[in-house]
């Protein structure tokens, strides 16, 4: 299964731990690209198994919930939903979490991130456990029984991935450099400038007309 080529709606920094009959989720943030007036349709998260063997065939729904609609240029950052697991059938499966976009009619895929560690289901024995990893900036305990991985994109872009302290290149780059970056208003970059310092990339986010995307090609901009 290859992940959806459609780049405007994004999941980033995914996890998940297995109790049991619950999962919980870890995203670090989910983004609308789009333009600031775009609105999505309701989004849905969910948890999928496809057999190790087959990476074509349909996947079994493992947990999902609805996550509602978000604003283009906007994101939700630090999600964590604990969620009702169902275990699929004897069988090797590779583990993926899904974002999809109701149409009208379904949901459409929009993004995934893949885990490498297969999760390998025995007739007679418990699921096995993958080594135990964290995710940076929303670290998940390793409390048995567990398994958590980190998910791994298929493709990445650039504008798409902020660094963590994105918003320390901001507060010390100089004003001319800002005021040159390509591809971003000027009104935006001003802002950017009066605002200054910043605490948190999230700061820099509230910022009117700023977005994801457009962090991301400041931040590219600043580093080159």
């Amino acid at each position: 299964m290859n992940a959806s080529n459609q780049a405007d709606l994004t999941i980033h920094g995914c996890g998940y731990r297995i109790e049991n009959d619950r999962i919980i989720i870890s995203v670090q943030y989910i983004a609308n690209n789009r333009v600031e007036g775009n609105l999505s349709g309701t989004l849905k998260l969910q948890f999928c198994a496809y057999q190790q063997s087959d990476e074509d065939s349909d996947n079994i729904e493992l947990a999902a919930t609805t996550i509602g609609e978000l604003k283009g240029q906007h994101y939700l950052s630090d999600c964590r939903y604990d969620l009702v697991y169902q275990q699929p059938p004897t069988g090797t499966w590779r583990l993926a979490i899904q974002l999809s976009e109701w149409n009208g009619i379904n949901y459409t895929l929009r993004d995934s991130a893949y885990f490498d560690i297969p999760l390998n289901i025995d007739p007679i024995s418990t699921p096995s456990a993958p080594p135990t990893n964290t995710i940076k900036g929303n670290v998940l305990q390793p409390v048995a029984p567990l398994t958590v991985q980190i998910g791994k994109k298929a493709k990445k872009s650039a504008t798409n991935y902020i660094d963590e302290d994105g918003y320390l290149t901001i507060n010390k780059a100089k004003v001319k450099r800002l005021l040159n970056v390509k591809g971003v208003p000027r009104k935006v970059l001003e802002k950017l400038i009066s605002e200054r310092p910043f605490q948190s990339n999230k700061a820099v986010l509230n910022i009117k007309g700023m977005g994801p995307i457009m962090l991301g090609k400041v931040l590219a901009e600043l580093k080159c």
